[in-house]
């Protein structure tokens, strides 16, 4: 049998993505996963509406891929964020193995698990709580973490997993991450790469459309967050995804410490996925948190001469693009989402090893 892949999923408001992003991932060819869904508090009938599709009660509509009727009803679990170390009582166990009987002709159930938060914890704390979970009921080789608005390739984890499993210092894996809108246009080739000097995370070929050029395994600096598989051996050496980010970076990072660790960074350019690129936040959150954690990244891991640097580059330009936006646009929201972000992110402290 294959490896054990336990697939993390983060849902909040977010069903009619969700439910496509599962009709997809129960399409796909690899034979051993296990799907844990973290519902971040959710303000909308997200919950029941996924109990419905398990149920067979609510169809998807998508682009991309075709519903099917032949592997529902889906085993549904339900757990709340007060039973985080709660552990699945055998039959649930048992509800969410795969049944391997060769005399079938559909699809193997693979369940789903669904953890219910009480409030949204972010990115981190949210795919936290579902590796958490799955550590403490089964004994997953690899975790991966994936965006609830992304579809896949049928072979996708297939690939992932075989890319993984080719040299035991890969650590970190991603797929070629097409445009959801425009199938042809890459998003990013796995990850990206970091430039020190700006502080600033660069995708590889972003927004370039897919002419064979980025159709070979490369190492990067990271690996982006909406399609992430890592070892659980990496998990247990440098831990799971620093909680201080909330979103945005924390992926970068933890591909950092993992490399600190000496662990790579791959992207496989067979598997491949489709992403609904930029739908998963509001701009004020993300202006404040991704200039906040661009920040608290750079006090972790850039070396002293390029953080000084990279300090002389971003003064001058926090303090220009917050004037324009208050001067200019009279953006007031902007212009504190800026400033409060950068305030915020120059009082974090580097944490101690």
């Amino acid at each position: 049998m294959n490896p054990e892949v336990c697939i993390i999923i983060l849902n909040w408001n977010g069903w009619k993505d969700t439910i496509e992003c599962l009709e997809s991932l129960y399409g796909n060819k690899y034979d051993n996963y296990r799907v844990i869904l973290v519902d971040n508090a959710s303000e909308d009938d997200s919950v029941q509406k996924i109990k419905e599709y398990c149920q067979g009660e609510v169809k998807i509509s998508s682009n991309l891929i075709k519903y099917r009727t032949d592997n529902k009803p889906i085993d549904f679990v339900q757990i709340n964020e007060d039973e985080p170390d709660k552990k699945l009582s055998e039959p649930d166990k048992k509800s969410n193995i795969p049944d391997h009987e060769p005399d079938k002709e559909s699809k193997p159930n693979y369940g789903l698990i669904l953890i219910r938060n009480y409030e949204n914890q972010g990115f981190a704390i949210g795919n936290n709580t579902g590796m958490r979970f799955a550590l403490n009921n089964f004994n997953p080789d690899y975790f991966l973490l994936l965006n609830n608005d992304t579809v896949m390739d049928p072979e996708f984890l297939t690939e992932l997993v075989n890319t993984a499993s080719s040299d035991e210092k890969i650590g970190f894996i991603g797929p070629k991450t097409y445009l959801y809108d425009d199938e042809d246009v890459i998003q990013a080739a796995g990850g990206g790469n970091i430039d020190f000097s700006r502080g600033e995370s660069n995708e590889v070929a972003f927004m370039e459309k897919d002419t064979g050029k980025f159709d070979r395994d490369m190492e990067l600096d990271y690996v982006g967050g909406s399609c992430l598989l890592v070892k659980r051996e990496v998990v247990e050496k440098v831990g799971l995804l620093d909680e201080e980010y909330y979103m945005y970076w924390e992926d970068v990072d933890w591909c950092f410490t993992g490399r600190e660790a000496g662990y790579k960074s791959i992207y496989s350019y067979k598997s491949k996925i489709w992403h609904k690129y930029g739908t998963s936040s509001q701009s004020y959150f993300k202006t404040y948190y991704h200039n906040r954690n661009r920040l608290y990244f750079m006090k972790k891991h850039a070396p002293p001469g390029s953080y000084r640097k990279f300090m002389a580059h971003y003064l001058p330009e926090i303090l220009k693009e917050s004037g324009y936006q208050l001067i200019y646009q009279r953006n007031w929201e902007l212009f504190k989402s800026l400033i409060k972000g950068a305030v915020d992110g120059l009082k974090m402290k580097k944490p101690h090893v």
